[in-house]
């Protein structure tokens, strides 16, 4: 059975990046090498000129070319792994601390037995975090909080997943100041981080709306007819058994502490903010702050030296995958650049794409980048195999680089809450009890429906030539 069960095992995210690098290499072996010449734009950006494409030398990769890869994408990604350790650790400093959990619960606890009508605010509620910080999983211990509110509205565990995880899912999908996907996609292509925030705030309140109006469309059903509920076996079954149920122990108080906890931490993301728009030093600023904020709130909540050091360690060691993928990820480009067939690649795609309108080139990006999410759910890890690859298509079918970075937001971000190999929907969907075909049953609209939000944000990115390049 045990062995039925691993044949059966979904590839790990490594196992498929470095199946990537491997087929980057034989590549080396088929594909004609090729190059462009460079030429400064307007903006001082080094772009690519679609007329001079030419054909060199093959440049096939070696064994070593495989394997000093890796290393050297780890070298190039350096500040991304750097800023994800840094900030994992950080903010699961402030967790332990309780502060975040104690504020949720004091929401939670004031909208018992109000309307469903507040729906939308809870959803709202719960996607600003991870569209600033860019984190979700820890979420997951908001779940039955989230579970317990919606069944003290009379409603099912379905809509508790859908207003703490759909509506985190919004916030992240739409990415306004997320370091991790927009932030390393920016930086990638040379583009002022966190430059049209105004966009993707437009497409942060249509995926919140997305999500309120789903749930809200299905409370409404239930509240009529407990039994319509898809999840109503496990519902009857969770009431005889008790679970998920609340007790003292697990409420955390909102004490003044954890109030000024909260506050360095509002005041640490203004910081962030204002720097970045003034042009600060991403790669340096930013993790500086979230390092005085983690001394700060660590003082506020009286932890010792080496309660600091354990935590910030155990936060940073939960982010170790995320930052190998990252590394070998890179290692994926620098194959491909090794053996001289990037450009060769280029080529032959805008010459696919050269018939087609810049809109259509953009949606075809879009669809790119939403197919590839299926199989690295990592964003930073996405955006380090993608953007190399699809920045200078962007060049030469007349993209901006903002909407190239637009097209891999959204097409990074919409489908996280659909995967089951994603930890967010696994442990979700098992913490509330819920199988996940029935969880598919509820979740496929919200999706559907972000995923033509997505669509036309590309499309009007590509036709207003959304900058500043």
């Amino acid at each position: 059975m045990g062995t039925d069960n691993k044949k059966r095992e979904f590839p790990h995210t490594l196992v498929i990046i470095f199946s990537i690098i491997l087929l980057a290499a034989l590549l080396t072996y088929i594909i004609p090498a090729g190059s462009f010449a460079r030429i400064k734009s307007a903006t001082g950006r080094m772009v690519v000129d679609p007329s001079t494409f030419h054909f060199i030398a093959q440049k096939p990769a070696t064994l070593m070319t495989i394997f000093t890869a890796v290393p050297k994408g780890f070298l190039a990604t350096s500040w991304i792994c750097f800023l994800i350790f840094i900030v994992g650790g950080s903010f699961h400093l402030v967790t332990t601390t309780g502060a975040i959990q104690a504020f949720l619960h004091k929401v939670l606890q004031k909208s018992k037995g109000k309307s469903y009508m507040a729906i939308p605010f809870i959803v709202f509620g719960f996607s600003i975090i991870p569209t600033l910080i860019g984190t979700l999983e820890a979420y997951l211990a908001f779940v039955p909080l989230g579970v317990m509110l919606a069944r003290s509205m009379g409603l099912d565990a379905l809509c508790g997943i859908a207003m703490v995880v759909a509506g985190g899912g919004a916030g992240l999908a739409s990415g306004i100041y997320n370091p991790f996907t927009i932030g390393t996609a920016q930086q990638l292509v040379g583009l002022p981080v966190f430059s049209a925030a105004w966009f993707r705030v437009i497409a942060y309140i249509g995926f919140n709306i997305s999500v309120s109006f789903w749930t809200v469309r299905y409370a409404r059903r239930i509240l009529k007819d407990k039994n319509s509920s898809i999840i109503a076996e496990e519902e009857a079954l969770a009431e005889k058994n008790g679970s998920l149920q609340e007790s003292e122990d697990d409420i955390q108080e909102l004490t003044p502490r954890r109030i000024l906890i909260l506050a360095t931490v509002a005041v640490t993301m203004g910081f962030v903010i204002y720097t970045v728009l003034n042009k600060g030093d991403f790669k340096t600023d930013v993790p500086a702050m979230f390092l005085i904020m983690m001394l700060v709130v660590s003082a506020l909540a009286k932890y010792s030296v080496n309660d600091i050091a354990r935590t910030f360690t155990k936060g940073a060691q939960n982010m170790v995958s995320g930052v190998l993928v990252v590394g070998f990820a890179k290692a994926i480009a620098i194959v491909l650049d090794s053996g001289g067939i990037t450009d060769t690649i280029v080529w032959y795609l805008s010459s696919l794409l050269g018939g087609t309108s810049h809109i259509v080139g953009a949606e075809l990006m879009y669809a790119i980048q939403y197919i590839i999410n299926f199989f690295i759910i990592s964003g930073a890890g996405q955006a380090a195999v993608t953007i190399p690859i699809l920045s200078p298509i962007g060049d030469a079918i007349g993209l901006t680089q903002q909407t190239v970075c637009a097209a891999f937001q959204y097409g990074d971000g919409i489908t996280n809450l659909l995967l089951p190999m994603s930890p967010l929907t696994s442990g979700a969907i098992a913490i509330a009890g819920i199988p996940y075909t029935k969880y598919f049953k509820f979740i496929w609209r919200i999706i559907l429906t972000n995923t033509i939000i997505g669509a036309v944000c590309v499309g009007i990115a590509a036709a207003i030539n959304l900058g500043p390049f």
